[in-house]
């Protein structure tokens, strides 16, 4: 796979259930972006089980781990030879099978609106939509300095609010779910699990 579909490759159209089609139709109001706004700059640490979903109905499991501002790991359970990295600039995929390490600026992905150091989803027009359901509120925002970059669309429960997964549109209308379990908030992580790897100079070894 190509590293942005790595990165951000899956069908949103696998949603299902209240998330796929919200029973309210879109509009946000000021207390409610708050309340997301505070919500995420509240997260510190945050680690947990995730299930990524391709479009063919294909299903990847994996453990990752996030620290906000800007670093978040995806590590992605055998025969799965990739890890993905992001360590605050760079996000890298990692390829231990073929040796390899691909980076694109954590800035041209929709991710860098969840890591960001102070996540506005209000500033600069960044929210797109707002969806309610029983329970459930989605949220849909771009970079407005980078709208070609792609979205985001954040799917929160409502009571309390807590991120239960998220789905990921880059330039090129690849999109990926990604559903969170078993999280964890305010733990230590180790700072070496957000450095991204060169494998390619293994590689070059290896050529040598």
């Amino acid at each position: 796979m190509e590293r942005r579909t790595l990165l951000l490759g899956a069908a949103a159209a696998l949603a299902t259930g209240s998330l796929a089609a919200p029973a309210i139709a879109q509009g946000y109001d000021a207390q409610t972006i708050q309340a997301l706004n505070q919500y995420l700059n509240g997260i510190t640490t945050m680690q947990g089980d995730f299930v990524q979903i391709y479009g063919d109905g294909r299903t990847q499991q994996g453990v990752f781990y996030m620290r906000r501002p800007g670093r978040l790991r995806f590590e992605y359970y055998s025969p799965s030879p990739i890890t993905v990295v992001a360590d605050g600039t760079w996000a890298g995929v990692q390829n231990r099978d073929l040796n390899t390490t691909d980076r694109i600026p954590l800035s041209r992905t929709p991710l860098h609106m969840l890591l960001r150091d102070n996540v506005n989803l209000a500033a600069e027009g960044a929210i797109q939509s707002i969806e309610r359901a029983p329970g459930v509120v989605r949220a849909r925002a771009i970079d407005p300095r980078n709208p070609g970059d792609g979205s985001i669309t954040m799917i929160f429960s409502s009571n309390p609010i807590g991120l239960q997964q998220w789905i990921t549109t880059d330039a090129r209308n690849q999109t990926s779910i990604i559903k969170l379990n078993n999280v964890r908030r305010g733990l230590a992580i180790d700072p070496r699990k957000f450095l991204i790897e060169d494998l390619n100079t293994k590689r070059n070894r290896f050529l040598q």
